[in-house]
């Protein structure tokens, strides 16, 4: 969790430099943050949801070497489309291991310590926040952007060893191995266009027919998308946990949080 959230805002630091590196501008650029908060809302849910189904122990595994190869290629990538590319994989790892630690850690620790587990999770991924600006110009300031991600390497190494000798395999034995297809598809669309929107709305011009078209395929998805979810018997997400006021409550506040501190940390570093 400390890995994959530092990421986020040790790049957004490092994106002036990356500019200046490949000779670009901030719209080409800032694919690079796009890209991965792209892929990570569009794979987390169903990362999640596999996790549940086929062991979250081995997902963990696949989602840690995925990620480390991500960061590796990252660093050594030499043009901006590679490093947007690259960006794509390790995102793609970022949004396996993201929703996965905390089942992980609540199966080791057992229900009775569950509560603690989580908030040592929570609180590592709010360090993480606030040291990745100073680790961010550390590294900068000393050696150059592409450190940024060589320094995931060796955290993904450690990691992937405790994984895989201090925890045991889990699986929800609730819930079917069935995938569920139509709630996969229509929930990818649904979020790919509505990401692509909000990163990308001021670029083609929120009142443009590509922004009003993006917004129209959002709302027509989503429908969809919660039509199959309370016809199918194991859907991929359960709708009933919103019900659950508690549930709902953290889940907005977390949504609003994190929309207002991730846009502020990447505008601020071009005028710092």
């Amino acid at each position: 969790m400390f890995m994959v959230t530092l990421d986020t805002t040790i790049t957004n630091i490092a994106l002036p430099d990356i500019t200046n590196s490949f000779n670009s501008n901030l719209t080409d650029t800032n694919w690079i943050s796009t890209i991965y908060v792209l892929i990570m809302s569009i794979t987390i849910i169903p990362a999640s949801k596999f996790g549940d189904q086929f062991g979250r122990k081995k997902l963990m595994c696949i989602g840690l070497i995925i990620f480390g190869i991500g960061s590796a290629l990252c660093g050594l990538s030499n043009t901006l489309p590679t490093l947007i590319f690259t960006r794509f994989i390790q995102g793609i790892g970022g949004a396996i291991v993201t929703p996965i630690m905390i089942p992980l850690s609540v199966n080791l620790f057992g229900r009775k310590d569950a509560n603690q587990a989580v908030g040592i999770i929570g609180a590592v991924t709010a360090v993480a926040a606030a040291a990745g600006p100073s680790i961010g110009g550390i590294i900068l300031k000393f050696l150059n952007w592409k450190w940024i991600f060589f320094v995931n390497v060796p955290i993904v190494i450690i990691t992937f060893i405790l994984i895989l000798f201090c925890f045991e395999e889990s699986f929800d034995p609730t819930i079917s191995k069935k995938i569920d297809l139509g709630g996969l598809i229509f929930l990818t669309l649904c979020l790919s266009q509505l990401t692509f929107l909000l990163v990308k709305g001021y670029d083609i011009g929120w009142n443009s027919i590509t922004s009003f078209s993006l917004m129209l395929g959002t709302l027509i998805t989503f429908l969809i998308f919660l039509w199959i979810e309370l016809k199918v018997k194991q859907p991929l997400v359960e709708l009933n946990l919103f019900k659950e006021m508690t549930f709902s409550a953290s889940t907005i506040i977390y949504f609003m949080c994190g929309f207002a501190i991730v846009c502020s940390s990447l505008i601020f570093n071009f005028f710092s």
